[in-house]
């Protein structure tokens, strides 16, 4: 690996320049930092960069990257003619030769054994270009939500194909290629002009309908399998995820003509808590949105709706289960319940401020706190407007509790849903929240819809926590993360800004409070304050950047214990993977109401994506393990699984795996990613 990137750190100097970049499974790969990279080629500094390097590695070989800049340019003609002066035979001066990365890199291992190689064990963190975790929102909610649709895109389409549906491998690679083009890095971090992002919104635009046509013909495919048959209008909910999942779903639906009120069933015909509603009156289309309770592991559940013949007499309702939400008004202050929180809203102010967590019987915020405090700070950094945030960015700020918001009462949406909601206006700005919980979910959801017209201005959402650590868990790629609360050291104060993938949590012995979000990248944690980044409107290079309306959610998940026993991964993960419903016809099929095709054991191991092999028609499934702990992963498949092994990220094969009926054990080391390669036999169903 080659960056000279770290190279330009505001606070700290790295202290290696070859090294071993080590991950959190062990797993290592050999680094190397050039000095910079818009070079000259100049004897006299490249000699005094070889004489710093010398001592710390005793590597005699120095990488150096030459060029007029990172726009397209290459050398110069008088680069070159420097370059062939100093070659000459007669020139007293160290052997220069032009040459490559993996030339360099080949003769640096040969000779590892007589050199000094240190580890490096931790991320490389850039005190620089903070920013671009956060600049040009709707392009990151765009790649995040991308993301997880090809994922389902490949997940469902691997699934039709035991049903003979062929793959579209072809359509596929083509919309990942657009994805994977706009997370070029003046893309996807914020810092292009303006036209980049007219390209890159058309580009997932794109993928948006083609992925999501690809995805809903599999789920039809799957559907057309499965025995709806019988009276009312089919629902099949289908879980992305590989543990059971429950939620609450929406589909819209054609009302037969002729009939009144509506209720929703289980295949066992028992009532759901939901509620079919007006959605065009014109075109008799009605939505249906009712809890979906524990759908299978990459599978599905069947759903009915049923409407009464006689449009007078409403549809009678069971008694409304226990664990429903609750909304109540006190004093100044509005209460949402249900069987896992209780939360309290102070309407003068717009705070949460309280969370009770009943599991754990505790306070999750701190006493006296404002919960969900929206901060506005002047963001005007001296260098690189799209790309830094500076660390005197709190020297002036505005919490957003100084005026009275304006507040709506919400009551209970579908019987399963209730929320309050809260309206703000910063300067010419307008920010609303809606504040929900749901029957079943552990979770607060806070739905933001923002209509954003700031210039140089920074906005976050802070949470004081009850708990209190010295560290705070990030998610970053197929693992987490600890980044210090504190501010002790020169590096403890260059952290903050970090970035995060789905989550972030801040936990005491007691438990804590995991802040999840569905498209957002910004984090930072100091003292008991965990914080997450919303929005910017930097000038420069794009002077519209993030102006207009926006649409997110965060959501606080409190828990009792750590983030690994409180499965604060998996709820990252139902945030951004939502319960998938479509609309099916009623016929017989051979698959029962409810199935799940694939899943793992134990909850410690995360499936991140099952697709077709590149070279032939198995199946490549790739997991990994996110608490860090030694597991005998347990890989549930459909039946016909007749030969299963080991490959490297490339699909190589390596180990081969023993297939015992339906099931494959794989050993896998703390955090470690796994690739299997399973081929069925036909047919597999």
């Amino acid at each position: 690996f080659v960056t000279q990137k770290i190279g330009w750190n505001e606070t700290t100097k790295f202290p290696h320049k070859l090294f071993w970049w080590e991950a959190p499974d062990g797993s290592r790969v050999l680094t190397y930092f050039p000095h910079d990279y818009v070079n000259p080629i100049e004897p006299v500094s490249m000699a005094r960069d070889l004489a710093e390097q010398l001592p710390k590695s005793k590597s005699p070989e120095l990488m150096h990257l030459y060029g007029i800049g990172d726009h397209g340019g290459g050398p110069t003609r008088e680069m070159l003619d420097v370059a062939r002066r100093w070659q000459s035979p007669n020139a007293l001066y160290p052997r220069l030769r032009f040459s490559t990365a993996q030339s360099f890199f080949d003769d640096v291992s040969k000779k590892l054994d007589t050199l000094t190689v240190p580890v490096w064990k931790s991320e490389l963190y850039l005190e620089y270009h903070r920013g671009t975790y956060t600049t040009q929102a709707k392009t990151k909610q765009n790649n995040r939500r991308n993301e997880a649709l090809m994922l389902n895109a490949e997940k469902f389409s691997a699934l039709a194909s035991l049903f003979n549906r062929p793959y579209p491998q072809t359509e596929l690679n083509d919309d990942w290629r657009k994805v994977l083009f706009n997370q070029f890095h003046d893309i996807l971090p914020g810092s292009g002009i303006a036209p980049v992002y007219v390209d890159a919104a058309r580009d997932q635009a794109e993928v948006r309908r083609s992925a999501g046509a690809i995805l809903t013909a599999a789920m039809n495919e799957i559907a057309a399998y499965i025995d709806t048959s019988g009276d009312g209008v089919p629902i099949v909910v289908f879980n992305p995820l590989t543990w059971p999942h429950t939620e609450i779903v929406e589909a819209e639906i054609q009302k037969p003509g002729g009939r009144g009120a509506a209720e929703i069933r289980d295949a066992d015909g028992r009532r759901v808590v939901g509620e079919v509603s007006w959605k065009d009156i014109s075109t008799s289309r009605f939505k249906a949105e009712f809890l979906a309770k524990d759908v299978p592991p990459l599978g599905y559940k069947l759903y009915r709706v049923f409407f009464s013949q006689d449009p007078n007499r409403p549809v009678p309702r069971d008694v409304v289960e226990s664990g429903l939400p609750v909304q109540k008004m006190i004093g100044d202050r509005g209460l949402l319940e249900n069987e896992f929180l209780r939360v309290r809203v102070d309407f003068k102010t717009g705070c949460i401020a309280s969370i009770f967590d009943k599991r754990a019987n505790r306070e999750m915020l701190a006493p006296g706190a404002c919960g969900n405090l929206l901060q506005a700070f002047v963001d005007k950094p001296k260098d690189w407007d799209a790309w830094n945030i500076d660390a005197n960015f709190e020297d002036q700020k505005w919490d957003l509790i100084e005026e009275q918001p304006e507040a709506q009462r919400y009551g209970a949406i579908g019987l399963g849903k209730s929320l309050w909601r809260i309206t703000k206006h910063f300067r010419s700005s307008v920010i609303v929240q809606d504040i929900v919980i749901y029957a079943g979910v552990p979770r607060l959801d806070i739905f933001t819809t923002v209509d954003w017209n700031e210039e140089h201005i920074l906005l976050k959402a802070a949470f004081p926590v009850a708990a209190k650590s010295d560290f705070a868990t990030f998610e970053i790629p197929y693992g987490s993360i600890q980044r210090p609360t504190t501010r002790n050291t020169p590096t403890e104060k260059a952290m903050f800004e970090v970035p995060a993938l789905r989550w972030a949590d801040l936990s005491d012995a007691n438990g804590g409070i995991s802040l999840l979000n569905d498209s957002k990248y910004g984090y930072d944690a100091k003292d008991n304050v965990l914080r997450l980044s919303l929005l910017r409107s930097p000038k420069w290079p794009d002077k519209n950047a993030d102006m207009g309306h926006h649409e997110f959610t965060y959501s606080i998940y409190p828990h009792a214990g750590s983030w690994r026993e409180a499965g604060t991964v998996r709820r990252g993960y139902e945030l951004n993977y939502p319960l998938l419903a479509i609309v099916a016809q009623a016929h017989a099929g051979a698959l029962p109401a409810a199935h799940s095709f694939v899943s793992l054991e134990p909850a410690n191991v995360v499936l991140t994506a099952i697709k077709k092999a590149e070279d032939d028609d198995g199946w490549i499934i790739r997991f990994y393990e996110s608490a860090g702990r030694e597991t005998q992963v347990t890989l549930h498949l459909p039946p016909g699984a007749s030969r299963a092994v080991e490959t490297n990220l490339m699909e190589k094969e390596e180990t081969p795996l023993k297939v015992n009926g339906n099931s494959v054990v794989i050993p896998t080391r703390p955090y470690e990613i796994k690739t299997v390669k399973v081929t069925f036999a036909p047919p597999a169903i």
